[in-house]
């Protein structure tokens, strides 16, 4: 990391919470389990997010295969980049740690946590034209399991989402179900497709967005996407929040130097320790093969894909 993001680090996460969420705003959000807030970001600060990843794509444009922070398509080739994410950008611009730990953000997810608040990890999602990835029903939570399910995931739309190109669709309610199985028969998908019923299907709300608007869902919260079919690109900055006394049980699916770096409040001394049976995800201590490797693969012995994609993975 150069010293300008050294530096970053070192002061973010200090910010005083500023409450922005209303009171029934914050009840949405308990009762469907995500909620949309319109016109958050300014117009500056996405421009500058923008021109960060066009800068970090336009490096990358000539990678043959993956590194820790670029993962790409399986149709990538030098004539025709075809880049589906970028981990840990906060590791790679100071923009992105802007908007994690000193905007609005910072304050949304705080009101929602109902606390203290801390980062877990972030990425840019590219749901690339013509066919890029569906993305199956899962939970962000039972892929990172934390002590509490007091987790939230803020969407922010780069360009414009809709149904047409794959925006995130959410399942109301789903949260209050509980923790789903994302294994099939002893092979972890990093789905729970095999769960969703017709009542499921039947509620799916397609979250529509456009740039400066964003949306937050709880960790317990079935969501997914549908493939890209339009001729565009949908490009979403994700940023991973968790409560202070939420402490993961398993190894990062993306490792980040700011992963549990305070955004509002203060550390906290103990952890809140849910209730219940936890069905545990496979070992990432090794590396992480990515979302989209894992789904496009499906069903598939992790083993096997953590082999064939080479380790170190999305560290």
């Amino acid at each position: 990391m150069n010293a300008a993001l050294q530096q970053t680090a070192a002061v973010s996460g200090t910010a005083a919470h500023r409450p922005v969420l209303s009171a029934a705003q914050v009840a949405e959000y308990q009762a469907a389990g995500f909620l949309t807030v319109r016109a958050m970001l300014e117009p500056a600060l996405l421009q500058r997010l923008n021109a960060a990843i066009a800068r970090i794509c336009a490096e990358a444009a000539d990678l043959t295969a993956k590194t820790a922070h670029v993962d790409l398509d399986a149709f990538h080739t030098l004539e025709k980049p075809r880049i589906r994410r970028i981990s840990s950008p906060t590791e790679l611009d100071e923009v992105f740690m802007e908007a994690a730990f000193d905007s609005v953000l910072g304050d949304i997810a705080a009101d929602l946590i109902g606390g203290p608040v801390k980062f877990y990890h972030s990425k840019v999602n590219f749901k690339l034209p013509e066919g890029g990835a569906e993305i199956g029903w899962h939970q962000d939570w039972a892929v990172f399991p934390h002590t509490n399910s007091n987790i939230v995931a803020l969407s922010v739309p780069l360009n414009a989402s809709r149904t047409g190109n794959g925006c995130l669709q959410t399942i109301p309610g789903s949260h209050r179900q509980g923790p789903r199985s994302h294994w099939d028969q002893d092979r972890y998908t990093l789905n729970c497709n095999a769960s969703m019923t017709d009542a499921d299907m039947a509620h799916v709300v397609d979250n529509e967005l456009d740039p400066g608007d964003i949306v937050a869902h709880h960790g317990l919260t079935v969501h997914g996407s549908s493939a890209n079919l339009s001729s565009v690109v949908r490009t979403t900055y994700i940023i991973q929040y968790v409560a202070a006394d939420a402490f993961a049980y398993t190894a990062p699916v993306i490792n980040s130097c700011h992963r549990n770096r305070m955004v509002r409040g203060k550390p906290a001394r103990h952890a809140r320790v849910e209730q219940g049976v936890i069905e545990l995800p496979p070992d990432f201590s090794a590396g992480y093969a990515g979302i989209f490797t894992l789904q496009d693969q499906r069903p598939i012995e992790i083993l096997s894909v953590l082999s064939a994609e080479g380790l170190p993975l999305a560290r």
